[in-house]
């Protein structure tokens, strides 16, 4: 999702401090720890903020837990819950039927994030709401894969980015003309503005089987789980979005390292070039948690060392805030980039020639040079 001035209209001209305050005390709950709910909070702004950090159902197990002073916004979370459950449970099947699919044709390929993470994060399949199943492949594989979608009745969308999105990206969307989840098929791992997984090879070569359906599912192993939940938060902090709902992720998906994997996950983030990410967006989970549970996340020096716990995480769940004061995008690039000429540079190309090749296409439909049903020129 790309959030847009429109998305935070709910939220601006509150400071939100008492409800980031609720919300943390909220998540800290989810997990275990004994925080207080604080009662003295505007419930609705509470609501609006959990639902842009993707959060809203962790404010409460059922809606009837909610302190009396946040009863006002009980409909709403029941609502999400029913919708949640409602789409999370078409996406499983779909990637149920995804995996059968690339597996019959003898593709490799992992599933990551979506309502099958959520059951191995959070034991349930519908914490938050998904409307994709994201499919990671070789990039040789790429066109064999997309093949096999559109034979089962999958249209690629936005075809006049596509050309964009599958060279910049590394991702193409699939959906069936009836409806139903959209299927990223991904080639490679996160977006341009922050560092790429160097061998995305990796990640299909350390896949875990998940059962599912009476079948398995090629799940992304438990470290690379850390890897793609930091790239989440980073590609979140770099576009500041909200992104609690990422650090949730990465916080449980720490939490369920067995030690040998937690001993692993320093050594694969480097042969990657994480490290930095992974280092960040750790330092944004005890940000978070501040206070609230122990420290014992943060990997690594953290390459924006000047920001303050409480500055990152406001930045992280509370960008809309206009008082922020955020770092300029290639100062964060040289931090992710581990302060290396060569590397910032290459990955600073990168997000220059697609920002150039994403307005150049879009100029080209604007002026009917190019189809926005076939993205094909006119």
């Amino acid at each position: 999702m790309t959030f847009t001035a429109a998305h935070f209209a709910a939220v601006r001209g509150h400071d939100c401090l008492s409800e980031a305050e609720a919300l943390r005390a909220a998540l800290a709950r989810a997990f275990g720890d004994a925080a207080p709910l604080p009662g003295q909070v505007l419930p609705q702004v509470l609501f609006d903020m959990a639902r842009l950090n993707k959060v809203g159902l962790f404010l409460a197990p059922r809606p009837a837990d909610l302190p009396p002073a946040w009863a006002a916004i009980a409909p709403q979370i029941e609502s999400m819950r029913l919708y949640t459950a409602a789409r999370n449970g078409h996406s499983l099947r779909v990637s149920g039927e995804v995996a059968r699919l690339m597996q019959a044709a003898g593709i490799a390929h992992v599933q990551f994030k979506g309502p099958l993470q959520q059951i191995a994060l959070y034991g349930g399949p519908c914490w938050k709401p998904t409307g994709d199943v994201d499919l990671l492949v070789a990039e040789a594989d790429l066109p064999r894969a997309g093949a096999v979608l559109r034979e089962a009745g999958f249209v690629p969308q936005e075809a006049e980015l596509a050309d964009w999105w599958t060279k910049h990206l590394g991702e193409q969307h699939y959906r069936r003309p009836t409806g139903g989840p959209v299927v990223d098929l991904h080639h490679r791992l996160q977006q341009p503005g922050a560092p790429r997984p160097r061998r995305t090879a990796d990640f299909l070569a350390r896949a875990t089987l998940m059962p599912h359906e009476g079948g398995t599912v090629p799940m992304i192993s438990g470290p690379d789980r850390c890897l793609v939940a930091a790239i989440g938060v980073v590609k979140a902090f770099v576009a500041h979005e909200p992104c609690a709902g990422h650090l949730c992720d990465l916080r449980a998906s720490l939490d369920h390292l067995s030690a040998a994997e937690a001993a692993m996950l320093p050594g694969l983030a480097a042969e990657q070039g994480l490290s930095e990410t992974l280092a960040l967006a750790s330092r944004g989970v005890d940000a978070l948690f501040d206070g609230l549970a122990p420290r014992r996340h943060a990997t690594g020096a953290h390459p924006l060392a000047d920001l303050s716990p409480a500055i990152l995480r406001r930045m992280l769940i509370a960008p809309w805030d206009p008082a922020l004061d955020w770092p300029r995008r290639s100062r964060i690039l040289w931090a992710l980039s581990g302060r290396q000429p060569a590397r910032y540079l290459r990955e600073e190309l990168a997000a220059k020639s697609s920002e150039i090749h994403r307005i150049w296409l879009k100029g080209l439909v604007r002026s009917g040079l190019l189809s926005r049903r076939e993205g094909t020129a006119a």
